[in-house]
């Protein structure tokens, strides 16, 4: 097996690392962080769970429809609710996603984009 390093350094290089985590204004930060992490994990899942109530309830009004509507071919405003309903939230999710990547991904593009965009004086 290849060393990399003095042998003795890879344990005073830990016991720094741990302790200079382990000091109190770094655990307040981290608390901070993870706080705000948390926080913000916590309003993604509301908002999916909103999305996913939401498009339940579109494709609800569709069975529905098919059930009781449908044979008759009345009510037909249903059909177009419906689908609004329940493929809105779909496509939401998937551009939050989509932009969410694209903008952490490339620090260097909106840069770009910012020297780009000329505002009237």
């Amino acid at each position: 097996m290849a060393s990399f390093g003095v042998s003795g350094q890879s344990g005073q290089t830990e016991d720094w690392f741990f302790g200079f985590v382990l000091m109190g204004s770094c655990d307040q930060e981290e608390k901070e962080v993870d706080y705000e992490g948390t926080q913000k994990l916590a309003k993604t899942f509301v908002a999916l769970l909103w999305s996913f109530f939401i498009s339940l309830g579109g494709g609800l009004t569709l069975v529905w429809w098919e059930f009781e509507y449908h044979p008759t071919n009345s009510q037909l405003w249903m059909v177009p609710f419906g689908l609004i309903m329940l493929v809105t939230p779909v496509i939401v999710c998937f551009s939050v996603f989509v932009s969410d990547i694209c903008n952490s991904s490339s620090g260097q593009l909106s840069a770009s984009l910012d020297d780009s965009v000329h505002h009237p004086v």
